[in-house]
């Protein structure tokens, strides 16, 4: 065997566009995550606390169910009209907290850059934006009273805090921020 010298250096199987691991271990959190953070905590408050302004038309909501479940099926019991009534106030206004406290409890994962919790935040804004678009078109006048366009304005306002929330979770700059270690 001829004596070659030592063999050529292996090319390097890293990505080329991902950096350094320790130029990532200390990456500063970028603005677009901070925004998205502040977006979902406003959203989720201005959710919690549109849910507890109907909360305070339970009755009124409650007996809007019943006629309109009453209208819809004239033969069907009182008892199952009371239980329909029932679970769509409890739906209507249950999902609302359901929705402010996930989005809280997953803006804070985000914001240490869980990569699980950006998923579960866009699941989450697409789901809200359903729900405030049903809700929206459930209430009718007799249900909120004078509530109504002050619930419709919340609701409005949070589906455009979540909207922005998801998209800035997303843009340039914040895909190293979920790449990064999670152990510092």
């Amino acid at each position: 065997m001829s004596d070659l010298g030592a063999p050529p250096p292996r090319p390097s199987t890293a990505r080329l566009s991902m950096p350094p691991m320790a130029a990532l271990e200390e990456l500063s959190r970028p603005m677009v995550i901070t925004f998205s953070f502040w977006c979902w905590i406003l959203g989720s408050l201005l959710a919690g606390a549109t849910g507890a302004l109907a909360a305070t038309k339970v009755d009124a909501m409650r007996t809007e169910f019943a006629r309109i479940a009453r209208d819809r099926d004239a033969d069907a019991a009182k008892s199952t009209i009371d239980s329909v009534a029932s679970a769509s106030v409890l739906i209507v206004i249950g999902t609302g907290v359901l929705l402010a406290v996930l989005g809280l409890l997953l803006a804070f994962a985000m914001r240490t850059a869980r990569g699980w919790a950006r998923l579960f935040l866009t699941v989450l804004a697409i789901i809200g934006v359903g729900y405030a678009a049903v809700v929206v078109s459930a209430l009718t006048d007799p249900m909120l009273e004078d509530l109504r366009t002050l619930v419709t304005a919340g609701l409005l306002a949070y589906t455009v805090l979540v909207v922005v929330a998801a998209v800035w979770m997303y843009l340039p700059g914040s895909n190293a921020w979920f790449r990064r270690p999670k152990g510092k």
